[in-house]
């Protein structure tokens, strides 16, 4: 039975707006796990092109205010993640730019990058989040920008700032360019990251 709360709210799959969902089955049997070729970006890898019910996923998190599909963000990204890796697993969300974040509610992949460990630890896996990424508030929105001036407004703006795990997942909500995530990949490796793979939710192609 439908509650009154779903009456006067009611819930509808962010993919495809079917009712009494957030993400439906149809959807999430979308999601297949594929590699992302980049320039200079190596180990990477997404879930769904950046288009349909993925894309409106990814904007209805960061964009509309769904708080709530960092759960099924992170619960994606774990189901996927030890078939393509080995734990344990460090999860290093890729960071927004502080603006960005004081504009929603933090730091996005950092909530589903939880999300993501709390999943993997329910199905018997090691894991833990280390959000040891920062980037500059000197960054501009890469909107718009061109792949050479993403990477330039990026050099020496995204940093490790604490303690580099020895090996890493890199969690992002979409690849484009990929200089966001060699940007990630980069500065952990700096740090002393031996081994570091980056899995997005989307990935444009």
């Amino acid at each position: 039975m439908r509650s009154i709360l779903d009456l006067i709210l009611p819930t509808y799959c962010v993919g495809c707006d079917i009712p009494a969902t957030v993400w439906c089955t149809d959807c999430a049997a979308s999601l297949a796990v594929f590699p992302v070729a980049r320039p200079d970006l190596r180990d990477a890898y997404a879930l769904a092109e950046y288009a349909g019910p993925a894309r409106r996923a990814v904007l209805a998190y960061k964009e509309r205010g769904r708080r709530e599909l960092s759960t099924m963000l992170g619960g994606a990204l774990a189901t996927v993640l030890p078939t393509i890796r080995a734990g344990p697993f460090a999860l290093v969300p890729a960071p927004s730019r502080p603006s960005a974040a004081r504009a929603r509610y933090g730091q996005h992949m950092t909530a589903v990058a939880h999300a993501c460990a709390t999943a993997l630890i329910r199905a018997g896996h090691q894991a833990t989040v280390a959000p040891v990424l920062r980037l500059s508030g000197r960054a501009r929105d890469s909107v718009g920008l061109t792949p050479q001036a993403r990477s330039a407004n990026l050099r020496g703006r995204l940093q490790c700032t604490g303690r580099a795990p020895t090996t890493a997942i890199v969690l992002d909500d979409v690849i484009t360019t990929g200089s966001t995530a060699t940007a990630c990949v980069t500065s952990l490796e700096k740090a002393g990251t031996k081994s570091v793979t980056v899995l997005a939710f989307t990935a444009t192609t």
